[in-house]
C-alpha cells in the first residue's frame, strides 16, 4: 500500500473512531511579520496574501516565492492597525479596514482606488468580485452593503447586535452575518431581506458561504460547528469539535472547496483540518509552524485557501505563511 494511501486510510480511521490523530507539518513556510498579525487574507488560489501586521501595518505579498509587493497604510508614515482585510475573488482588488476607515486598493498597480469613512467601527469586511462592493460588519448592529468604488450604501442589514463576522458570495447575491446574539443570518442582497436564520450556543467565531450560496458554515467559540443548506436552512452536517483534538476547540477560519465537497477549517490553536462537507468527518490534519518549538507561543489560523492540486495555504497569527500538501 502506498504512503499516500496509508495516510488517507489512517485519516478515515481517525474520523470514524472520533479520536485525536497526529497532524502533519507544513512542507514550506515563510515569514511575513515577525511580531505577529492583526488580520490576514489569502487570494482564492493562495497565490497572494494581504496582512495587517503589528509592526508595519498593511502589506500585499506574492507567495511563490515569498515577496512583499506593496505596503498599504491609511495614513502616510503610520502603521495602521488593520482590523479586517480581504482580497476580492478576481484577485485584482483588495480592501483594508481600520477602526472607522476603509480603503480599496488595486493589486495590479498598488494604488488606492477609494478611501472611505464608516459610520461605525469595522469588525469584518468582505469584497465581491472585481471589488465592486464591500460587505462591512460594524459595532452599530448593522452590516452595510457598500458600493466601495463609487460610494453609497445599497443595503443596511440590521441584526440587533454587533456584527462581528460577515461573508458575501462573489456575485453579491447572498450575504452572511454573525452577531453578538449568537445569530447566523443569511441575507438576500437583491432585496436586503433575511433568507435564513440559525442560532449557535456561544459567541460566533467564524462564518462562511460557499461561492454559489448553496452551503453555509458557522462555528461558535468552543461549541457548535455546522454546515447548513442555504436554500432550505436544513442542517447538512455537524463537525465534532471535541473529536478534532479530544476536546472542544474554536474554529477561527473556514473556506469551501470549489466543488463544495470539502471544507478547510482553521483553529485558534494552530490546527488546520480538511473536512468532508456531507458528513463532517475530518480527512486530513496539519499544524501551523511555530517559531520556537521548545517554547511555543501559539498561533491562531487567520486565513485559509485551497491551492492547485492537493496544496493548501494558511496564515498564522505569528506572521508565518504555511503551505501544506
Amino acid at each position: 500500500m502506498s504512503t499516500a494511501l496509508n495516510r488517507w486510510v489512517l485519516a478515515g480511521l481517525c474520523a470514524s473512531l472520533l479520536v485525536a490523530c497526529s497532524a502533519d507539518d507544513p512542507v514550506k513556510t515563510s515569514a511575513m511579520a515577525v511580531q505577529g498579525l492583526y488580520s490576514a487574507a489569502l487570494s482564492d488560489n493562495g497565490a497572494n496574501a494581504l496582512i495587517g501586521s503589528i509592526q508595519h501595518g498593511g502589506s500585499y505579498w506574492k507567495n511563490t516565492p515569498s515577496q512583499r509587493v506593496y505596503n498599504w497604510n491609511h495614513i502616510a508614515g503610520q502603521a495602521t492597525p488593520l482590523i479586517s482585510v480581504d482580497i476580492d475573488p478576481s484577485g485584482d482588488f483588495a480592501a483594508t479596514g481600520g477602526d472607522r476607515t476603509m480603503v480599496l486598493w488595486s493589486t495590479v498597480t498598488g494604488e488606492s482606488v477609494g478611501f472611505w469613512n464608516t459610520p461605525g467601527s469595522i469588525k469584518s469586511l468582505k469584497l465581491t468580485r472585481n471589488g465592486d462592493f464591500a460587505l462591512v460588519g460594524m459595532d452599530d448592529q448593522t452590516a452595510r452593503y457598500f458600493d466601495i468604488k463609487n460610494g453609497g450604501v445599497r443595503h443596511v442589514l440590521r441584526t440587533g447586535a454587533i456584527v462581528r463576522l460577515v461573508d458575501v458570495t462573489p456575485d453579491g447575491r447572498y450575504a452572511l452575518t454573525g452577531d453578538d446574539l449568537y445569530q447566523v443570518i443569511l441575507w438576500d442582497l437583491t432585496t436586503g431581506e433575511a433568507r435564513q436564520r440559525w442560532q449557535l450556543d456561544n459567541n460566533v467565531a467564524t462564518v462562511k458561504l460557499s461561492d454559489d450560496g448553496a452551503y453555509v458554515f458557522a462555528a461558535a467559540q468552543l461549541g457548535d460547528a455546522k454546515v447548513w443548506s442555504g436554500l432550505t436552512g436544513a442542517e447538512v452536517s455537524t463537525v465534532n469539535t471535541g473529536a478534532l483534538q479530544s476536546r472542544n476547540v474554536t474554529i477561527s477560519q473556514a473556506v469551501f472547496s470549489a466543488s463544495n465537497r470539502q471544507l478547510l477549517l482553521g483553529q485558534q490553536n494552530r490546527r488546520v483540518n480538511l473536512v468532508n462537507v456531507a458528513t463532517g468527518d475530518v480527512l486530513r490534519s496539519w499544524d501551523l509552524y511555530l517559531k520556537d518549538a521548545l517554547r511555543p507561543t501559539g498561533s491562531a489560523v487567520l486565513a485559509l485557501a485551497f491551492g492547485t492540486g492537493n496544496t493548501y495555504y494558511a496564515v498564522g497569527s505569528n506572521g508565518y505563511l504555511n503551505v501544506f500538501q
